[in-house]
């Protein structure tokens, strides 16, 4: 049968209508989703940005409603259809873009929309309370708010559909975890609703997302203890363009990289050509430097140039999106925060500056290009450097052949179950058995054992057993009643409703110019600061006038040049298919190179032609890897490589730079390093100064700590390598700062207060103290024990580390003495001058750095 017909037969005569008269007719996606949608079956539909998902999604749901209505069976309130965004702005745009099909079927006022996220006014809500909206667009912490709250129970148990926009956003992550549980605690509501009625159909969950996989990881996540969701794949449709650029200059690869300075000729070209360009950075800070030099490079277009970014008030990103979407701007800066499926108008072309690290974000961002089923999305991918142009190309690669990074769905988060459990508690109590059900249907924490949820009960019954005897009434928040737990106060839940969330403190500070707030920057940034220094915040230069530890006020200091570093440094880790692609990469071009004798233009040529790069590119690829062979080895799929180098300026000599090329990515590097620094030091003792990347790691130690190969191979037994990581662990900045977050997420420190935020201070003075108690009184709290967790499987990348450990075993290890640091070993390097406090400026050590390589290999110009 045609799919179009089994589409439209799907809807109410009236709703077909008015779709063909609207459309025409449905995309792929829509035509797959509907049926199963209108017979109530949950779907998760994969489909490139512009096809028409969100419509998809909405579509049998508001035909449900119409059909009701036309029915005369249309209750006049009761929320029936619940779409969760991962972003505010997201939600508001949702609510907008419903007017347009409602009013087309003529039923505005009468199929009702509420919002409801943090930022809804009180009067809003009151509202809301006492006449449901039939469609409410929220966010996971604000259903998480209304569940336990009896003025919405009613309203949410007449739910049937429910909406998940930005999937992938959610997937990997606590607050997809924490979504997840709302998920069954609604089923649970719904189930409850009239016990003496037969039990009602499960939830319809729809699942959207241009970028996820694999798709049935990602159903069963989003199914929870409902059917499998049907899963519709749309790989078809939009064509993708990325193009790699790389601004070379003088050398075949700058010695470090190029700066801003260097990439904005290019980029302000770029903004030229083009009617609106979206540009996207991986830190915000970032964001903040190009979007200064671009406004400085286009003089004319400065007031059409802007920075978003979520540092950034509200308000001032409000006010950029507005008018991106107005057509009023030419170029927009941003970091992650214009990815997902906000409506900003027409954008010509994406710019990448480095690449996101991953494959997923890469096409996110790039379907930001050409909104629509019909257009190419044309994206362009800016090599900062020689590893980076290589990263490009893999990149650019793996995009167009759809090789999405896998998901890893984050499970057991035990804050979480503190969160939900008192959200039961509040819902008129509940049992562990209750609980445990609930839990067990939400697909984190289908494993959930009996005995960890009894141990988070006893830390919400007071505290836990170091904090129980003394600090009961501070800590307590349930008590049994009845047989089941309850709250203990209204105010313990006053207090638990304005901490609802995973998202926690960060130390930021607020900027404040003329009284309206800019954005916020870190706080170790702040107190580096002294008066009248210099920086960028919203695409602005300002000058510090006074500082708190709360607020820093700003003057404009427009014209005036920065006079401090950057304010942000967070830098994505690569993802395992990249790292993997370009370690094979790596490999072929030496195996061309040195195992099959190919001549250097022969394999210009097959990366011109394999990779459709320019011949300057090319050749500045073969020129690095020509220069690394001179110098050292290259590092393979095969080849461990090992590189000792001694510098000619360290203090006496006695410093030995050893640099291990792993190419497990930064996450994986971290974990890897702080193992063998510690088995290191458990070998011959000492501490080693560690600098790492992506592609490997480098260890400064002294004399005493020089090892040769055979120790260095020692050192990297795949065995206790969790035990080792978890001593190195100990009392480290890294748990501490896990702790903090967790101890929000889990209660144990609130973050707000009714009224009002804690300062940043407070929280940390307050996770301070909490953590040396419970280090020293009780290591195996849960909440400690899930810090010491996540900085190893979250924050480090442990099973990649370990998986590293153990492949070395088979690879052929080289220890290659080098008289300069290698051109695969630049980057690392780097960083290290760059973090060393230096009498001279780090540009002019690593330039000086670069020479002296050029002059050991008889090739300075």
């Amino acid at each position: 049968m045609d799919p179009d017909c089994v589409f439209f037969d799907s809807l109410h005569p009236a709703t077909a209508s008015w779709f063909r008269e609207r459309f025409g007719r449905p995309t792929e996606g829509q035509g797959l989703c509907l049926p199963d949608i209108t017979e109530g079956r949950s779907v998760l539909l994969s489909s490139p940005t512009g096809s028409g998902k969100t419509l998809a999604g909405f579509l049998g749901p508001i035909d449900r409603l119409a059909r009701e209505h036309h029915e005369g069976r249309l209750r006049p309130e009761g929320i029936r259809c619940l779409y969760v965004s991962p972003l505010r702005a997201l939600a508001y745009d949702i609510r907008k873009n419903l007017e347009e099909p409602l009013a087309g079927l003529g039923l505005d006022g009468v199929i009702t929309i509420g919002l409801r996220t943090g930022d809804t006014p009180a009067s809003e809500r009151q509202k809301q309370r006492r006449k449901p909206p039939h469609i409410l667009v929220t966010t996971p912490e604000s259903l998480a708010i209304l569940l336990p709250q009896a003025g919405f129970r009613e309203a949410l148990s007449r739910c049937d559909d429910v909406i998940v926009d930005e999937l992938h956003a959610f997937a990997e992550n606590k607050r997809g975890v924490h979504l997840s549980v709302s998920l069954e605690r609604l089923e649970h509501l719904r189930r409850r609703r009239d016990p003496d009625s037969p039990t009602p159909a499960p939830l319809c969950r729809i699942g959207l997302s241009a970028t996820v996989a694999p798709l049935d990881t990602v159903a069963a996540f989003l199914g929870g203890s409902g059917p499998l969701p049907i899963v519709h794949e749309v790989a078809t449709g939009r064509r993708s363009l990325i193009e790699v650029l790389t601004p070379l200059r003088k050398h075949a690869y700058p010695p470090a990289g190029y700066t801003a300075s260097r990439v904005v000729t290019d980029m302000a070209g770029i903004v030229e050509r083009n009617r609106t360009t979206l540009l996207f950075t991986n830190t915000r800070s970032g964001a903040e430097r190009i979007t200064h030099r671009l406004k400085l490079a286009l003089p004319v277009l400065a007031d059409t140039i802007e920075c978003h970014h979520s540092s950034l008030d509200r308000d001032i990103r409000q006010e950029v999106e507005d008018r991106l979407k107005a057509g009023e701007l030419r170029a927009v800066v941003c970091s992650t925060s214009l990815e997902l499926g906000l409506d900003i108008g027409h954008i010509d072309t994406v710019v990448m500056i480095s690449t996101p690290k991953g494959i997923s974000r890469a096409l996110q961002r790039v379907g930001r290009s050409g909104h629509s089923i019909d257009q190419v999305s044309h994206g362009v991918l800016v090599a900062t450097n020689i590893n980076d142009l290589i990263e490009c190309l893999v990149c650019a690669r793996l995009a167009h052949e759809r090789r999405l990074d896998p998901v890893k769905i984050l499970e057991f988060a035990p804050d979480v179950i503190v969160q939900h459990f008192m959200g039961m508690a509040m819902d008129g109590g509940v049992t562990v058995d209750e609980a445990l059900a609930i839990f067990h249907g939400a697909y984190p924490f289908r494993h959930l054992e009996r005995e960890k949820l009894e141990r988070l009960v006893d830390y919400l019954e007071g505290g836990g057993k170091s904090l129980r005897e003394q600090y009961r009434e501070t800590f307590g928040k349930i008590v049994v009643r009845d047989g089941a737990y309850h709250i203990v106060s209204k105010k313990v839940e006053r207090d638990y409703l304005v901490n609802i969330g995973t998202i926690h403190a960060d130390g930021m500070v607020r900027v404040t110019l003329r009284r309206r707030r800019l954005g916020a920057v870190e706080e170790g940034f702040v107190k580096g600061l002294k008066t009248g220094d210099v920086f960028v915040l919203a695409g602005r230069t300002v000058k510090l006038v006074e500082s708190s530890p709360t607020e820093v006020i700003v003057e404009d200091a427009k014209g005036r040049l920065p006079t401090v570093p950057s304010w942000n440094a967070n830098k994505m880790p690569l993802a395992s298919g990249m790292a993997r692609a370009v370690a094979a990469l790596r490999t072929e071009i030496d195996e061309r190179l040195h195992i099959r004798g190919e001549e250097p233009a022969a394999i210009a040529d097959w990366l011109v032609e394999e990779w459709s790069i320019s011949n300057t590119n090319a050749e500045a690829i073969l020129d690095h890897f020509t220069t690394q062979a001179l110098i050292s080895r290259i590092p393979t799929q095969h080849r461990f490589l090992i590189e000792r180098y001694v510098p000619d300026d360290e203090e006496e000599g006695e410093r030995v730079c050893f640099f291990f090329h792993s190419l497990i990515g930064r996450s994986a590097n971290d974990a890897l390093s702080r193992i063998l620094t510690k088995r290191l030091k458990d070998a011959v003792g000492g501490n080693a100064l560690v600098t790492l990347d992506d592609y490997g790691f480098l260890l400064t130690v002294r004399r005493f700590q020089d090892l040769g190969l055979a120790d260095w191979r020692g050192l990297f037994s795949p065995e206790e390598a969790e035990r080792n990581l978890h001593t190195a662990l100990v009392d480290s900045q890294l748990v501490k700062w896990q702790f903090s977050g967790i101890a929000q997420t889990g209660l144990m420190i609130p973050r707000n207060l009714p009224g009002g935020e804690r300062s940043v201070r407070q929280i940390r003075w307050s996770a301070d103290l909490l953590y040396q108690v419970l280090a020293k009184h009780e290591p195996d709290h849960p909440l400690l024990e899930q810090a010491v967790h996540e900085a190893k499987h979250t924050f480090l990348d442990l099973e990649r580390a370990v998986a590293f450990l153990r492949e070395a075993q088979a690879m052929d290890w080289e220890l290659v003495e080098v008289p300069a640091v290698s051109p695969f070993a630049f980057g690392l390097y780097a960083s290290k001058i760059r973090e060393s406090l230096m009498m001279e400026s780090p540009e002019e050590a690593i330039e000086r750095l670069y020479r002296e390589m050029q002059r050991k290999m008889g090739r300075e110009t």
